[in-house]
């Protein structure tokens, strides 16, 4: 018996990121739970939208606020998502090196 992998890719659609944009520009930081409520999505979804506004949005330990709202005294939160995100990233680079030569070590 084969197994499927049923994976769901979400795609935001135009209208969820000018929805997304509109309650950031209203409440300032909100939370993936409080976006979750206001809007009625999926984590999947708040994530797939903030991840297509790019550095549009500043996705952090205080949620997600949009990066031209932010304020001089919030400037820290903004380097401490930045750096978190250079070091996943780095983190990903690292995984799938790994799984490269675990392919090549295999295959040959």
């Amino acid at each position: 018996m084969s197994a499927q992998l049923d994976l769901q890719f979400v795609r935001p659609e135009p209208g969820q990121i000018e929805e997304f944009r509109r309650l950031l520009s209203r409440y300032g930081w909100l939370t993936r739970r409080q976006v979750c409520e206001h809007t009625g999505w999926p984590e999947r979804t708040v994530r797939a939208v903030a991840e297509q506004m790019g550095a549009e949005v500043v996705r952090g330990q205080k949620g997600f606020k949009l990066a031209a709202d932010i304020e001089r005294d919030e400037l820290g939160v903004v380097q401490q998502a930045s750096d978190a995100a250079i070091s996943q990233g780095k983190r990903m680079i690292r995984y799938g090196i790994a799984l490269r030569n675990m392919l090549h070590a295999r295959v040959g």
